[in-house]
């Protein structure tokens, strides 16, 4: 063999031992990995290479080390919806804001009460979708947060006509550095009406009370006018002229309704059983209608009727009379001030199956949107001091609904307000 070819074989040797060295020295620290015992180098011949397979041990743990990785994937994956369902159903407003005001994450409850619909949330400035500002308020709880890095608890603040308790939280990088704010709210609407209602128990409670003690001293002077009044309407000697017995009887008659009305708040009040008989309907709407005939005709109103025949209904007369009086009078102070030919009230009776309903309407002002919901409620009233308590359509629905009824109202601003109000029928009679 030649020189040249000499030392290249020698070079050829080396380079194969170089890399076997390589390859032992590899695969004993795949062994160290994998918790093995490294091999002596007379251990690692070219035959327990090939027997170990270093390629292969490395193909298999890849393989084995990518399944880990599918399954660690898959839990997380499962981890996160648990955390994003309990994070969207748990019963308060949870948002997640950066040190810019944006927000990260809100779950569902805080988009149902605060974000209107089809709005698109995330990265938006938070005074903007929850509070419908341009910029923070003062004592905005997420930004003394910020500041000072401490949580913030305020007992109530309003959003979008609701009533809320917040708390912030701070969040804060490994340093220790704020970068954002975990706001939880919780809405405190429906308690606050819960206090209001608690609060106009108490008001019912004390007018009871007030109620009873002077009923006593009100019903007498009453009493001693209907008196007074009915003697010199039957005092033939008397000689009044048509005109002014005409007014005698609607003294007698007022004040006998005013009794009925102190009689009415006390029944209210004390939550007193209706005495109940069969009751034609008609007659009560008439009654009361010539009640309050002399003022309608102040107001020059038109009165449009419109009663069905053969309604009768299990009720207490005195009772629903004073559900129609009152009805009837908010149609007729709804005209108060206002200077028009057109002014009319309209009554309309039916039955429809097993029930008989009442339509009472005017063309007037109408009443706003946002206040209809309250106008049943004790003590809401949009008049002025002085002209009402608002108890009159409260005492209203309180009576319907003890006679196993239901009332409603319908408005709209400048078109005018029909009240309907239904009682369950009796066999027929003549109305």
């Amino acid at each position: 063999m030649s020189e040249t070819g000499e030392f290249l074989e020698a070079d050829l040797r080396a380079s194969s031992e170089s890399l076997k060295k390589y390859i032992r020295d590899k695969v004993n620290h795949l062994l160290s990995v994998m918790g093995t015992k490294p091999l002596d180098e007379e251990e690692l011949d070219d035959n327990t290479l090939i027997e170990l397979d270093p390629i292969g041990i490395i193909a298999r743990s890849f393989e084995q080390i990518l399944e880990h990785q599918r399954e660690t994937n898959r839990r997380l994956t499962v981890a996160k919806d648990q955390l994003q369902a309990v994070f969207d159903t748990v019963g308060v407003c949870i948002s997640i804001i950066d040190e810019d005001m944006r927000i990260v994450n809100c779950n569902e409850k805080q988009k149902d009460l605060l974000v209107s619909a089809n709005t698109s949330v995330i990265g938006k400035h938070c005074y903007e979708i929850y509070c419908g500002k341009d910029s923070p308020s003062l004592d905005c709880p997420a930004v003394e947060t910020l500041a000072t890095g401490k949580p913030v608890f305020i007992r109530e603040v309003e959003k979008k006509d609701r009533h809320f308790q917040i708390v912030t939280s701070p969040l804060k990088d490994e340093n220790g550095k704020v970068t954002g704010v975990i706001e939880v709210s919780i809405d405190v609407t429906e308690k606050k009406k819960a206090e209001r209602l608690m609060r106009q128990a108490e008001k019912l409670t004390a007018i009871g009370l007030l109620a009873g003690g002077i009923a006593h001293e009100l019903n007498n002077p009453l009493g001693n006018i209907i008196g007074y009044a009915t003697l010199l309407l039957k005092d033939k000697q008397s000689g009044l002229r048509p005109d002014r017995r005409e007014k005698l009887e609607i003294i007698v008659e007022q004040a006998k309704k005013g009794s009925e009305i102190i009689k009415g708040l006390l029944d209210f009040s004390r939550q007193s059983v209706p005495s109940f008989s069969d009751v034609r309907l008609n007659e009560i709407i008439r009654k009361t209608i010539r009640t309050l005939q002399n003022r309608i005709s102040l107001q020059k109103i038109k009165i449009d009727i419109e009663l069905a025949e053969k309604l009768i209904v299990r009720a207490d007369p005195r009772q629903i009379e004073l559900v129609v009086l009152n009805l009837l009078l908010n149609s007729v102070q709804a005209f108060e001030g206002i200077k028009r030919k057109d002014k009319v009230i309209s009554i309309k009776t039916g039955r429809e199956n097993n029930l008989i309903q009442v339509r009472i309407a005017d063309n007037g002002p109408g009443i706003p949107e946002e206040i209809l919901p309250g106008i049943f409620d004790p003590f809401f009233t949009t008049k002025p001091i002085g002209k009402g308590v608002g108890l009159g359509l409260s005492i209203c629905s309180g009576i319907i609904r003890e006679h196993k009824g239901s009332i409603r109202v319908r408005s709209e601003s400048g078109k005018g307000t029909e009240f309907i109000f239904t009682l369950p029928a009796v066999a027929s009679k003549t109305g």
